[in-house]
């Protein structure tokens, strides 16, 4: 369809947008609220009675300005946008230099149709532009002109949509119980839930106080017969209660967010180009093109081998070495059986890997200093524990037993397509990166590791560093010219 190049605002809708954006900035505007607490009595009172609503109407006189400032206008091969109150910004983007093309429909706008737009440019950390309260069917269009104007310029945006309604290449979908497993693999504050079992036996007693208002209950004479069987106070059962429930609610919010996240999650190949579709609150659309991996990852969990599942995360150029929020960025393919990541694996040209080895000196290393340690704390606390406290050496065939599992898990894989390290202890993580997109590649060693003719590989990409470490150093430098060798031999796009 026809593009309006005029300067153009957005719908009205996009207010709610620009309301949630301005939350996280008021945390600066906590000084305001110190007449609130450390005032006096009639200081307190004008803050709530005019202090307080007169924030608000500012507040919202500031998102209202937001949406009043912020235009766009369309041009041949860029976009233009102007936004600010006082600090007024223009930009402009060349559909060239765009990397990644996202969509978002937030439950406030599917009601009208409308979506944002997210762009994200060549060397950019985050979505360098967001055009919220668009027609959707405008920022479809929009995505698939910025997405091929490399390969075909010219070429109509209908040719572009009618792709994606092309019978997909390879396609995957999850169900409600996919999802919901990811949110339990993915729950880390679960590991935080056993640290509250002191804190809930020092406030058994108040529970025990609490309690006694419902003495009549079921559920106390309950805690009452189980407190006798065990012979352990009320308290700390209710300790261990409090521990399991919230462990259950860590659980259950865990799952809650992940079927918000991914609800319907579908995953399509058409051509070259990845993309998934997922959401229920707010249902986003994300993409790339293959030329443009940087980096595949393949890991499992503690939780994830219980369920026999496996994630896989994929990163692309146009970014810097991602983290925190940033993260969340990357695209993901949330749960994948052992069968689906096989499938997966195959579309993504990841041969089956033949693992090596590194020399023994990986394991080694930890215990030359785990060991006197435990010799030591041994030692200082015989003077108070007498015996007792040999049981600290018990220690020691246990770190034994992890650092060789942790050796036997460690190794790497070398093709002339791909470079791929894992590693791991109960769970795993594979990292695989190509070898032509590599960016740098060093050797390190220590002073024991030079006695002992071992190196340390570092390998450099656009998804930050990997090492391999403990590598014989004849074969370290031969690994090292070989990967140079495909960076300099490689003439495909990656970018």
């Amino acid at each position: 369809m026809p593009l309006n190049t005029e300067w153009q605002r957005v719908s009205p809708v996009a207010t709610v947008y620009f309301a949630f954006k301005s939350i996280p900035h008021l945390v600066n505007l906590w000084p305001i609220l110190i007449p609130a607490f450390a005032g006096g009595e009639f200081v307190q009172q004008l803050f709530w009675q005019y202090g307080l609503p007169l924030m608000a109407v500012l507040m919202l006189l500031g998102v209202v300005l937001q949406y009043w400032f912020f235009t766009f206008r369309l041009e041949q091969g860029r976009i233009n946008l102007r936004s600010g109150i006082l600090n007024r910004k223009r930009l402009t983007l060349d559909f060239e230099r765009v990397q990644q093309a996202d969509i978002a429909h937030p439950f406030y706008f599917r009601p009208f149709q409308l979506a944002t737009l997210g762009l994200e440019s060549a060397g950019s950390a985050q979505q360098e532009v967001d055009i919220p309260g668009i027609p959707t069917s405008l920022a479809e269009t929009l995505r698939q002109q910025v997405l091929e104007f490399q390969q075909s310029e010219s070429a109509p945006s209908e040719q572009f949509i009618a792709s994606d309604e092309a019978a997909a290449d390879f396609e995957l979908k999850l169900t409600p119980a996919d999802v919901a497993r990811y949110g339990l693999m993915q729950n880390s504050l679960l590991y935080l839930a056993p640290l509250a079992a002191p804190l809930g036996q020092q406030a058994g007693p108040l529970m025990e106080s609490a309690l006694a208002s419902i003495e009549h209950s079921q559920l106390f004479h309950w805690f009452e017969w189980a407190s006798g069987n065990l012979a352990v106070s009320v308290g700390l059962i209710l300790a261990v209660f409090a521990v399991l429930a919230g462990t259950s609610l860590l659980f259950g919010l865990s799952v809650i967010l992940a079927l918000v996240r991914y609800w319907n999650y579908h995953l399509t190949r058409v051509g070259e180009r990845y993309q998934y579709r997922a959401g229920l609150t707010t249902i986003r659309t994300r993409g790339f093109k293959i030329q443009k991996l940087q980096k595949v990852t393949v890991y499992q969990g503690i939780i994830a081998r219980l369920l026999s599942r496996f994630t896989v995360q994929i990163s692309k150029a146009g970014g810097i070495a991602q983290t925190g929020a940033v993260n969340q960025q990357k695209f993901l393919i949330p749960v994948l059986t052992a069968a689906t990541l096989s499938g997966l694996k195959r579309e993504l040209a990841l041969p089956v890997p033949t693992w090596h080895s590194v020399h023994g000196f990986y394991w080694v290393k930890p215990l030359i200093l785990w060991v006197p340690f435990c010799l030591s704390v041994t030692a200082i606390v015989y003077a108070v524990a007498g015996l007792l406290s040999l049981l600290i050496l018990l220690l020691l065939p246990v770190s034994l037993w992890v650092t060789r599992r942790r050796w036997r898990w460690f190794g790497f894989y070398r093709d002339p397509q791909w470079l791929a390290l894992r590693s791991g202890f109960i769970g795993f993580s594979e990292h695989w990166l190509p070898t032509g997109k590599l960016q740098k590649i060093t050797l390190s060693q220590s002073p024991v590791a030079r006695k002992l003719r071992l190196a340390t590989v570092h390998v450099w990409s656009a998804d930050g560093r990997i090492s391999i470490p403990c590598v014989p150093v004849e074969q370290a430098h031969k690994l090292r010219d070989s990967l140079l060798a495909d960076v300099v031999s490689f003439n495909s796009p990656w970018f």
